[in-house]
């Protein structure tokens, strides 16, 4: 049996983003096995149900010391090299370097998966330039391995690469996103209420947005237009730009927020809302939590960063608005809390576009279709 491994910074991110991929790679005959650092015993014990192989990594996603990296590097690589995978699909940006180093002098498959460009090709402070030209020269290497394909959830992200690194344009692929069951989020009309519900959920950074919301939630609140703003949200309490859980405390007491904490069911925290906002500054793919209000058919607002204009169309299935522009965010949101006609219609043309185009049944598809690739095609 042929096999597949996903090497992955985080056993949640691995949850949310991949699980469906890597079961329709397992239906189709692959072994899959899946290295990652397994902090949720619960979700380890799940995954091994499914009948994955689990392998545990002690990466640290935030850590940038040398030294670390290289006893990263060498154990993580002893570790490939004893599953002896067919297919490597490395995702985030530390697993792509240490398995696209082993791919690349091993000369192995491997897909190489951008699901946006992170800090380090975006942020202008001294720390991430000075990674960066660290980096590209290793980038560079890795892409030279003609055993790779590289896969971006959106255009510009591909441009940014081919435009930065050393890359041959025919070896990279968009794929639209995660892909979402439509099944697990149906689509279901909004219900009635006298004040909207706005639902901001997301990775709990200041970068995703938050503060701009209960900027707009205050300013529209003077002008007697009222709506709840419901955050829910995963802590990410070793990351420098995390949102301290006292903020958000303090701010649910002033009545700026409701705060639910982290939910499971997303479903049901999408269907309870009238509008889902995101206004990240941060370089996103397609976020996941726009593409399920999409399927649940739900109106979808956001700054125009990453692949979030690869999802939204203009006054089709939302608002998508120049980045920190909290003017233009809230005559957007102000529009939609007091038009409840033009949510409803957005919502079904998001709804209809998830079926076309951001379904799990067609991203699922094209994923699979990478690893018969790289396992059929002669590479001279």
């Amino acid at each position: 049996m042929r096999k597949i491994c996903y090497f992955i910074n985080s056993d949640w991110y691995f949850d949310l983003h991949w699980i469906e991929r890597a079961l329709c790679a397992q239906e189709a005959g692959y072994q899959i096995h899946i290295i990652t650092n397994f902090v949720d015993q619960l979700l380890l014990s799940k995954l091994v149900k499914m009948g994955f192989i689990c392998h545990n990594s002690s990466i640290s996603a935030q850590s940038v010391n040398p030294v670390k990296f290289a006893c990263e590097l060498i154990n993580t690589t002893k570790l490939i090299k004893s599953i002896n995978v067919d297919v490597l699909h490395c995702i985030t940006i530390k697993p792509c370097l240490i398995g696209g180093l082993y791919a690349k002098i091993f000369s192995k498959n491997i897909v190489i998966s951008f699901v946006g460009l992170g800090r380090v090709f975006t942020e202008k402070k001294f720390k991430f330039s000075l990674l960066k030209r660290l980096i590209r020269p290793l980038y560079n290497f890795i892409f030279s391995n003609e055993k790779s394909l590289i896969t971006f959830e959106h255009e510009s992200d591909r441009l940014c690469i081919l435009n930065s690194l050393k890359v041959d344009k025919n070896r990279t692929v968009i794929i639209n996103g995660a892909g979402i069951n439509i099944i697990d989020f149906p689509y279901s009309k909004e219900s009635s209420r006298e004040i909207p519900v706005v639902l901001f959920a997301s990775r709990l950074l200041w970068s995703k947005g938050l503060t701009d919301l209960i900027n707009v939630r205050n300013r529209l609140y003077l002008e007697g237009v009222k709506f709840t703003l419901n955050v829910a949200g995963i802590p990410t309490p070793n990351d420098p730009d995390a949102i301290p859980l006292g903020f958000l405390e303090e701010a649910h007491k002033k009545g700026e927020i409701n705060w639910l904490g982290k939910c499971d069911d997303m479903n049901k925290l999408i269907k309870d809302a009238n509008i889902v906002a995101l206004p990240s500054v941060y370089p996103e793919g397609i976020p996941r939590i726009l593409l399920e209000a999409s399927s649940v058919g739900r109106a979808i607002i956001s700054y125009n960063v990453g692949g979030c204009s690869s999802l939204i169309e203009n006054n089709k299935n939302g608002f998508i608005i120049d980045k920190s522009d909290v003017n233009t965010l809230t005559e957007c949101l102000k529009y939609l809390i007091l038009n409840a006609d033009v949510r409803a219609r957005m919502g079904e043309n998001g709804r209809s576009l998830i079926e076309g185009r951001f379904c799990s049944r067609i991203i699922t598809k094209e994923t699979i279709n990478l690893y018969d690739y790289l396992l059929t095609n002669k590479f001279e």
